[in-house]
């Protein structure tokens, strides 16, 4: 009888044990972000010349790439960024949903830097619907996503010429 009361002392002890270390296992899992249910995501790469400083840039010219931009990233390695690629020039609004890092927001139309919202920066525990919008002083056609200071470092401002490789022109954004 005492046989009998330790193994099932046992049994509960070892599932109560096998129950805790699975919810201490979902618990401590990452929260993949909404674009991960997506994969695979097939992002082109270019190369932009901003001032005479070239980069290689990340190419998002979709609905679903610009929706996604930078975000859930740790940062960007030096001499990268991101261009977001639209059919014609329109203005845009751009926020920092989900981004980790702070960032120099480039509006580019006609060849040349147009404005910046130069370190714009993640606003960690505001709602989404609270979050600032960052807003193009005029219709642009692309936006270059840069580490902040970016600007300020190469000394850039409206009208620093911008050569977009031909292969980024006339895109079709309509997916």
């Amino acid at each position: 009888m005492l046989l009998k009361h330790v193994i099932f002392g046992l049994l509960v002890a070892l599932a109560l044990t096998s129950s805790v270390s699975s919810v201490a296992q979902a618990q401590a899992s990452p929260i993949k972000p909404p674009w991960r249910f997506q994969l695979p995501w097939a992002t082109a790469h270019s190369r932009i010349v901003v001032g005479g400083i070239p980069l290689e840039v990340e190419v998002a010219d979709t609905n679903l790439l610009r929706g996604r931009g930078l975000s859930y990233r740790d940062g960007l390695a030096p001499g990268t960024g991101m261009v977001f690629v639209y059919n014609e020039p329109q203005p845009l609004t751009f926020w920092m949903y989900e981004m980790r890092f702070c960032l120099d927001i480039i509006w580019i139309s006609n060849s040349e830097i147009r404005g910046a919202a130069e370190n714009a920066c993640p606003e960690p525990g505001v709602p989404a619907d609270q979050l600032k919008i960052y807003e193009s002083p005029e219709p642009v056609q692309y936006v270059l996503e840069v580490p902040a200071g970016w600007m300020k470092e190469h000394g850039f401002d409206v009208g620093t010429p911008v050569q977009i490789d031909s292969s980024l022109r006339d895109k079709d954004d309509s997916s």
